[in-house]
Formats: structure tokens, sequence, C-alpha cells
């Protein structure tokens, strides 16, 4: 089976170490760590702290630190992003963050995802992120116009000047990238948010649906076996007797083993292991819960 891998966190690893198109550097906000700084390389994208980063064909991407199970952290978290910087939201997209200790869950100290905590905790940090890139392009265009960065604005992926120039801020980010980032940044007052809390379609919708979306299951390595479990019908069962001959007829099915709790079929990869499990033959000694039912459940 051929090895399929999550190529977002592989380039992201990568753009810390290896030469590219583009500056990273590495911001403080509180609850950030240095994880890029200046002078390392980042492909086409420009990184303007931990969670945002810019190309320059205006793709705005948002790295995220929570895996998705199911409550839409790889939108929400866009949004907060995307609503204090200001970005055009059809030019947004995500990737999941790598494995360090800037993506550290803000409460527990780990990286982790659990609890429906991965937005709310987020909040404060995420805004911080996203409006510091903002005040970073807004400082960039001000002093490229030479007027006072306090008498510019930004809207839709842009920052425009009092007399109405405007510029991209994928024409910015690679000399906004080389400022020292703020440290206290103002965030916007709710009332004038336009991204969040209105109904917005999920991002990570599109690859669910057309098969391109990388999951736990799809990563492979060299020599990696995969194992499938049959596993007793009922609680505290065990296996009295089983025959593996047409388990192990299936193509690539590696090993049959008997473990505690059942049996393990082996093979190169998910499907044929599942196969495999599917063909064997067990007999159950299914213990003293075979005859348990539900009512009788809650008597004991």
């Amino acid at each position: 089976m051929s090895g399929v891998v999550n190529c977002s966190r592989r380039r992201f690893l990568k753009s810390s170490a290896l030469a590219g198109g583009g500056l990273i550097l590495g911001v403080h906000i509180p609850g950030f760590r240095n994880v890029a700084r200046a002078g390392e390389q980042a492909g086409p994208m420009t990184a303007l702290n931990a969670f945002v980063r810019i190309a320059a064909d205006e793709t705005v991407t948002v790295v995220v630190n929570h895996s998705e199970m199911g409550q839409g952290p790889y939108t929400s978290i866009p949004m907060v992003v995307a609503e204090e910087l200001d970005a055009d939201w059809s030019k947004v997209r995500y990737e999941p963050a790598p494995v360090d200790p800037a993506y550290n869950h803000t409460l527990f100290g780990i990286q982790m995802t659990g609890g429906s905590t991965s937005t709310w905790t987020e909040w404060e940090r995420v805004r911080k992120a996203g409006a510091a890139a903002r005040q970073m392009l807004i400082t960039t265009a001000a002093d490229t116009w030479k007027v006072e960065p306090a008498n510019c604005r930004t809207e839709n992926g842009h920052v425009i000047s009092p007399t109405g120039q405007r510029a991209s801020y994928g024409s910015l980010v690679a000399k906004a990238s080389k400022l020292d980032p703020p440290q206290n940044v103002a965030v916007k007052n709710p009332k004038d948010f336009k991204l969040v809390g209105k109904p917005t379609k999920r991002l990570d919708t599109p690859d669910k649906t057309n098969g391109k979306a990388i999951f736990g299951i799809d990563v492979s390595a060299p020599g990696m076996l995969v194992a499938v479990v049959a596993r007793p019908p009922v609680f505290g069962g065990k296996v009295s007797s089983f025959n593996a001959d047409k388990a192990k007829a299936v193509p690539v099915v590696r090993h049959v083993v008997q473990i505690d709790r059942g049996i393990a079929v082996v093979a190169d990869g998910f499907w044929p292991a599942n196969l495999g499990r599917a063909a064997l033959q067990i007999n159950w000694d299914l213990g003293p819960l075979s005859k348990l039912d539900s009512s009788r459940q809650r008597d004991e």
C-alpha cells in the first residue's frame, strides 16, 4: 500500500529549516513561543506569527492548533483570525499545526483537543494573532505612503490610505515580516464584527466530500502494518476457539494473533485487515454477562 501523509504538516515542519521563497518571523503574543525566527525560509508563504501566513497570491493560511473532531475548529479559528485581520474570507485557508509547544492548549499546557474547548480557549490568543498581523501590514503600507498608520484602515485583504490608495496584503507581507511584531495590540469591538457570529460554510467540507481530506487512518509509514481486532460480542467474553485459515487467505494479511480481548488480524493496510477479521471463524465463551439485559443491568 502506498504511503499517504499529511503534506501540509510536512511543509510546515520543513519551512523552519529549508531554504525556500519567503521569510518567517517569530512573534511574541501572550502564550506564544518563537517557533519561527528571522532568516528562516517558508516557501511561497510568509509567516507573520505562529498562526498567520500570507502568500503573494493573497491566500491567507491560518494554522489551527486543534484537531477537527466535528465541532468546527478548522473554520471557527480561521474566522476569528480573519475577523481581526480584515482578511478576504474567500481567500482564507486552514492548515493543521505541527507539534510544537507554541500550539499548546491555553488551559491544559499540552497540545491537545477535547472537552469542547477548542474555540473559546483560543479566542484571545488568535484574535491577537490576527490583530498583530494586521498592524504589521498597516505599518508597512503607511511607511510606503509616508502617512501615519493611525490614518490607514483595512478592508477585505487590503490596507487603504487616507486618500484612498490601496495595497493588498500579498504585496505587503514580505516587507511586513521584517518588522518587530507589536506586543500590545488592540482587538475589535464585537459590534464591528463582520465574520464572527455570522452563518459561514465550513472550510473543511469540500475536501471531506471530494476525498482529498487526510485522516489518521490514511497515514502510512514504510513497513507499517495495521491490526484490526475481533472482540467478543459481550463484555467479559473470551475466545473459546478459532480458525484463522480463511483470514490468512486474504492477500497481504500477515498475522492472526490471539490477544487478551479477542483476535487481532494484522495486514499491510486497514482494508485487508478488516476483510481478514470478517473471515475469522470464532467460537466465543460469552461468560456470565451473556444473559444480562438492560432492565436487569439497572437492577444490579
